[in-house]
């Protein structure tokens, strides 16, 4: 179907991901876990070759080859960068769950010269408008499907969201939502009403029109007319795309480029335990730009760590500001440091 085929993600990609309505620039929990389908055991070799395939497609943005065989020619085995795998059932259908070592492969990259992305990833809104000529005008979301475009458009941004680590949503607008938006259409900008509501990095906005028996007009953020009777497909195929060429653009603003290194200081308040202080530490080891991390100072309440980053300090305050259990307080870009709050 469409770009779909094309892309070798969608053969293994298990599309699991909640459409949520938080802020923008969130963090991608499971960044370095990956699942792919297994007809059976004697076939886990291959599902393994693949993890990596889209560990790396993750990590780097880009879905070229060449960094994979980068890193196989510099005489590394797609195995050597795996914590764990087990085979998991879900929804009756066997997959294989893989946990990929974050450090060694950032390390990797940092000798290679390999540019990665952060954890924090963008979040898209998508705004789809849809009269398709057989039932009310309605705006898509996730809970309801009325048409077949509708299961369409979903499952294309599931794939995309788990084969590029980012977050493409679709807002539940209730009904006073969508009376204000097609009542006052010509007086409110759909983007700051969306932006109003929910925070994101960018709002796409996509109408899609039958007005003939043959024959679709699409405006917004996609614009094209179409008159033959195999509009899904095509629309899927311009919508792929674009979708697509979001994606890179978007991603292209948080690459850490890792053959640099810097050190920073990160002080964090509101330490109250051992407890804190352990998820505090294990939530910045997570984080992809951080190499390592030493105690400089602890106080009643706040800890002090100098950290040695790959990027610079741009970067990682880029992709720190999208944690999820630490709020930003202060940056100070004079001395490198940031001050955090550790949330509950």
């Amino acid at each position: 179907m469409g770009v779909s085929k094309t892309l070798f993600i969608n053969q293994y990609i298990f599309c699991l991901i909640i459409f949520s309505i938080t802020c923008f620039g969130k963090e991608f929990d499971e960044l370095f876990t990956i699942y792919v389908p297994i007809d059976n055991a004697s076939k886990i070799e291959k599902s393994i070759n693949s993890s990596f395939n889209i560990m790396i497609y993750r990590l780097t943005g880009d879905s070229s080859p060449s960094n994979i065989w980068k890193i196989i020619n510099a005489g590394n085995a797609r195995k050597d960068f795996i914590k764990s795998y087990s085979i998991k059932n879900i929804n009756n259908d066997s997959y294989l769950q893989v946990f990929f070592d974050k450090d060694l492969l950032i390390k990797k990259f940092n000798e290679l010269s390999i540019p990665a992305l952060g954890n924090s990833r963008p979040t898209v809104l998508f705004l789809i408008n849809i009269d398709n000529g057989s039932s009310k005008p309605y705006t898509l979301k996730e809970s309801q499907s009325i048409s077949d475009i509708d299961r369409l458009i979903k499952n294309s941004l599931k794939i995309f969201s788990n084969s590029r680590a980012i977050f493409l949503e679709l807002p539940e607008l209730d009904l006073s939502d969508i009376d204000t938006l097609s009542s006052y259409s010509k007086l409110i900008n759909s983007n700051d009403f969306l932006n109003s509501k929910y925070e994101s990095t960018k709002v796409i906005e996509i109408n899609i029109i039958k007005v003939g028996l043959d024959n679709w007009q699409v405006n917004g953020d996609m614009i094209f007319e179409y008159k033959d009777n195999d509009f899904n497909n095509y629309f899927i195929e311009r919508f792929e795309k674009y979708v697509v060429n979001t994606i890179d653009q978007l991603l292209d603003k948080n690459v850490i480029e890792t053959s640099e290194e810097t050190i920073t200081n990160i002080n964090i308040s509101n330490i109250n335990n051992y407890d804190d202080y352990m998820t505090s530490k294990e939530t910045l080891k997570k984080l992809v730009s951080i190499k390592n991390i030493d105690i400089h100072s602890f106080k009643y309440n706040k800890i002090a760590y100098r950290v040695g980053i790959y990027g610079d300090f741009d970067t990682f305050v880029s992709e720190i500001s999208g944690n999820n259990f630490m709020n930003t307080t202060v940056i100070d870009y004079a001395s490198q440091t940031i001050e955090l709050d550790f949330a509950r």
